[in-house]
This record gives C-alpha cells, structure tokens and sequence, in this order.
C-alpha cells in the first residue's frame, strides 16, 4: 500500500478548515482556497462533471496540491 507524501495530512486539515461542511469542492471554492483563477484550476485539478457541476474532493485536491 503506498505511504502518503509529507505534508498530505496538514494540507488536509487545511482545507477541512476551509471548507468544513463540504466534501465535495467546486472550481470556485478551488480558486478562492488556492488563489488561483478559475480557468487554471479547472486546467490542473482532475475535476468530476461537466459544466457548473464539476466537482473534486478535498482529499484529492489536497494531493494533488502537495505533489
């Protein structure tokens, strides 16, 4: 079983804080949580769904901010 990389645990709580009512995180939350404009982040973030529906969790999110 693959070990997590450093940092995926305090990523996480991070934006459990952020976000603590959501599991799932839109494009929006996305770009207001990393800083980031809306299209980049629908670029680089495997997001699920189509349109206004794209959605990502914040468990892969804070992975793949820590890869």
């Amino acid at each position: 079983m693959p070990r997590e990389k450093d940092g995926f645990r305090d990523q996480l709580e991070s934006i459990i804080k952020a976000f603590p009512d959501k599991e799932c995180l839109t494009v929006t939350d996305v770009a207001q949580y990393t800083g980031w404009t809306r299209i980049t982040v629908a670029k680089r973030l495997p997001f699920v769904g189509e349109g206004k529906g794209k959605s990502i969790t914040r468990t892969i999110l804070a992975r793949c901010l820590i890869a």
